[in-house]
């Protein structure tokens, strides 16, 4: 292909396929550059499914993340110069839907000296797959392929790794948050400082982190803040200490400033008061709260304040706090129904005794080895 040359003499000439490239793929990498989409292709079948009833019916969180599993799949560059939007659905076989769900978990090595390992993702692999198997077999469902060559293929094991942070390091690192938010909006290193407040409660009433940006005055009002738990965990009352409070009137107080600033439409009702709120007087969205997160850790990293290694998530001080929980039942304080899902989260050592600490094992030294053996018969 040619294209103008940028400078403004002559044409620039691009090879885009190969000797083996077939008719249709030279039509679909021209559909591609015109900013089009071949009918059939993975971009097409996305582009069509996005405007579909089954699209539309889906809750809007999960719509935003097939929003964004779609973006980055029509644009995850082939080892043959081209990008896998631009594939043929029915040209794809099983075995190449596999090859690449396994390259995206496992990663892939640096291929030149200076150059950076991809690391895995096996729970992107697994989210792309199943994204992959919806699109396709709606696509099929109404004549766009014939095929869906995801069908069938098993998703690979993600890994068991909570990334709990310890006690001494997440209190440092929340420490160096609220010493950032007190340098001033503008100044440099500056952090927001719901950060720190978003922590102390994650940990304290074991909250997983959209249960936290979605506290209200209706969950934190009196002496106890009630918890709003998903995925069939069962609410419960906190009962709030000093840090607890101290955090809930500061984020009540930034919230103020905000809404006087803007001169905004402040919410009657309490259910509508988010203690979590953005610049604008909006409730922080979760884009924005990993934005911040982000930056937060990857100062902390340069700052010294904790290790790459060390790098922690919101969630995993729902793990920290069921953990260091020795108060009463673990499974009532955490919201848990069973004791499974509670096991997910404790990863405390149980203190046990041995053999010798009470008498019905005491003489087990008082055995013979023959007593071990098998006798013939």
């Amino acid at each position: 292909m040619q294209d103008p040359h940028p400078e403004g003499h002559g044409f620039k000439r691009k090879t885009v396929a190969g000797l083996t490239a077939r008719l249709s793929d030279l039509h679909a990498i021209a559909e591609g550059r015109l900013g089009g989409s071949q009918r059939s292709t993975i971009a097409h079948v996305i582009v069509q499914h996005a405007k579909s009833l089954s699209f539309a019916q889906l809750q809007p969180s999960t719509q935003k993340h097939y929003r964004d599993y779609a973006k980055a799949i029509k644009a995850y560059p082939l080892k043959n110069g081209t990008r896998f939007g631009d594939a043929l659905v029915d040209r794809l076989s099983p075995g190449f839907i596999r090859r690449l769900i396994d390259v995206i978990a496992q990663g892939r090595p640096a291929q030149k000296p200076g150059d950076m390992a991809i690391p895995g993702y096996p729970t992107k692999a697994n989210h792309w797959l199943c994204y992959l198997r919806r699109v396709f077999g709606w696509a099929r469902e109404h004549d766009h392929v014939t095929t869906n060559p995801a069908v069938g293929i098993k998703q690979v094991r993600e890994k068991g790794d909570h990334r709990m942070a310890t006690v001494d390091v997440f209190r440092r690192v929340q420490a160096y948050a609220k010493e950032c938010s007190m340098r001033g909006a503008r100044a440099k290193g500056a952090l927001p400082p719901y950060l720190w407040a978003a922590m102390e409660q994650a940990y304290q009433a074991r909250l997983r982190g959209i249960e936290v940006l979605t506290l209200t005055d209706a969950h934190t009002d009196g002496e106890v803040l009630r918890t709003n738990r998903r995925k069939g965990s069962r609410d419960n009352l906190v009962r709030k200490g000093a840090e607890t409070e101290e955090a809930i009137a500061m984020l009540r107080a930034r919230r103020a400033s905000i809404w006087e600033k803007n001169a905004g439409v402040i919410p009657i009702r309490a259910e509508g008061r988010y203690l979590f709120v953005s610049e604008d007087g909006e409730r922080l969205t979760e884009d924005g709260w990993q934005t911040a997160w982000e930056r937060m850790m990857r100062n902390a990293v340069k700052d010294g304040i904790l290790s790459h290694d060390e790098r922690f998530g919101l969630h995993s001080l729902k793990h920290r706090g069921v953990t260091d929980n020795s108060k009463g039942d673990k499974k009532e304080a955490s919201g848990h129904k069973t004791d499974a899902m509670l096991h997910v989260y404790d990863h405390s050592l149980p203190v046990v005794n041995d053999e010798s600490s009470h008498g019905s094992g005491g003489n087990l030294g008082a055995w013979r080895n023959e007593d071990f053996k098998v006798k013939a018969p």
